[in-house]
């Protein structure tokens, strides 16, 4: 049994806020909100990953709010919360909001030698404004939950199954219909996809209406001399369901191309986003020689992979995702095989776990406040700073943070 938190484990990141309940001094644009942005990074991934938003509703004093996510490769790994009232804008450092609080807060992850990143991985991860994917059991098949502006699998469904004979893909086969890869292929030697995103070609959320473009790693074969029908070509076909439930796949494209060099090979793909219903879905099909001729679900080659990626879309206005308001403020610190309090870095001017913890959290000393009244203000690795406008009314704040693992053992890659 593992006892604190790891690399590749589910985390839960709780933090606590106040809001001014009196606003009235303000104006009140109709597009500005209360909002809680989560942001994760480690001395892995170096630049800022946004996890997901919150909405606060006006009115309420204080509250507690926390999101999942996946521990990325690293030892080192820092979130950061930011708590502001303005237009919904997505930045690791909103400065165009007048009244913000942002903070973070270190830990130390247990890394694992045999967990590390993809060899066949581009040198690029996972961008800014996306929204990682995760197995849903209900689709059966990675999902985003959030509307974003791109949704992700990065590589977390890389490999291929075989059937029932096993396979290396986790949750094989990744589709939403049951539709199986049929694979006699070996790792690193045969046709496999590796990972799949769909994005904004504008960079706005996805929405019925617009430009997504969906973009998708494939491991091509090494060598096909040695196959029953050798000098074949690879065929690539993408196929999309804008009402996932349905199951009722509309075929995009399909491209070939000379299998034989190995390694990763990048497909890229835009196409319009069709009313139907918010939760859509999209589909490669991978495979070999007689796979020119598939539909949606026709394995007619020993070397076939097909897997799904299911992404949320607006249907207009941008929706406004509830709030998750999960404990009164007295609650206490949840039982976890082990438990720290933060302290002051100076090196890194954050709160900061240095030993390796179940749950790692900032107490409500630390970064309670915002800007002059915050002790050692403003507890951030890159010094984006408090606003707070220029009134004495009460400001937006973060009182509270902590990570912990969701098992509540040591938290690991």
């Amino acid at each position: 049994t593992k006892e604190i938190m790891t690399v590749g484990d589910w985390v839960s990141i709780t933090t606590a806020v106040t809001s001014p309940t009196d606003t009235s001094l303000r104006p009140m644009p109709a597009d500005h909100q209360f909002i809680i942005h989560f942001y994760y990074k480690s001395d892995v991934v170096s630049s800022w990953k946004y996890i997901t938003s919150r909405f606060r509703q006006p009115g309420l004093d204080s509250g507690l709010f926390s999101v999942k996510y996946m521990l990325p490769a690293g030892s080192v790994h820092v979130v950061r919360v930011i708590y502001g009232y303005g237009p919904f804008i997505v930045g690791p450092c909103v400065r165009s909001w007048e009244y913000y609080d942002v903070d973070d807060l270190m830990f130390t992850v247990v890394e694992p030698f045999s967990t590390v990143l993809p060899s066949l991985a581009p040198t690029s991860s996972v961008a800014e404004e996306d929204l990682v994917a995760v197995y849903d059991t209900e689709f059966t098949a990675p999902r985003c939950f959030d509307v974003g502006a791109s949704c992700n699998t990065w590589f977390k469904n890389g490999g291929v199954g075989r059937d029932a004979n096993g396979g290396y893909e986790n949750n094989a086969p990744n589709t939403i219909d049951g539709c199986e890869d049929y694979s006699i292929g070996k790792r690193g030697h045969d046709e496999s996809i590796q990972s799949m995103k769909v994005a904004s070609v504008d960079g706005a959320f996805l929405s019925v209406g617009e430009k997504a473009r969906i973009e998708a790693y494939v491991f091509k074969a090494k060598d096909t001399s040695s196959r029953s029908n050798p000098n074949e070509k690879e065929y690539a076909h993408f196929w999309y369901a804008p009402d996932a439930k349905s199951k009722d796949w509309s075929h995009l494209r399909s491209t070939s191309f000379d299998p034989g060099s190995g390694g990763l090979m990048r497909l890229n793909l835009n196409f319009t986003l069709q009313p139907g219903d918010s939760t859509q879905a999209v589909r490669l099909t991978y495979g070999y020689a007689e796979s020119r001729y598939m539909g949606p679900c026709d394995r007619m080659d020993k070397y076939f992979d097909v897997d799904d990626l299911v992404f949320e879309v607006n249907h207009g206005a941008i929706p406004v995702p509830s709030f998750q308001y999960i404990a009164t403020l007295d609650s206490p610190l949840p039982n976890h095989s082990k438990s720290i309090a933060a302290t002051y870095d100076s090196e890194y001017t954050v709160p900061r776990c240095f030993e390796h913890a179940s749950l790692c959290h900032g107490g409500f000393v630390l970064i309670r406040g915002v800007g002059d009244e915050e002790e050692n203000s403003p507890n951030t690795i890159d010094s984006c700073a408090d606003r707070t406008g220029s009134s004495s009314q009460k400001f937006e704040s973060i009182f509270f943070m902590s990570v912990q693992s969701v098992t509540k053992e040591i938290m690991t890659v």
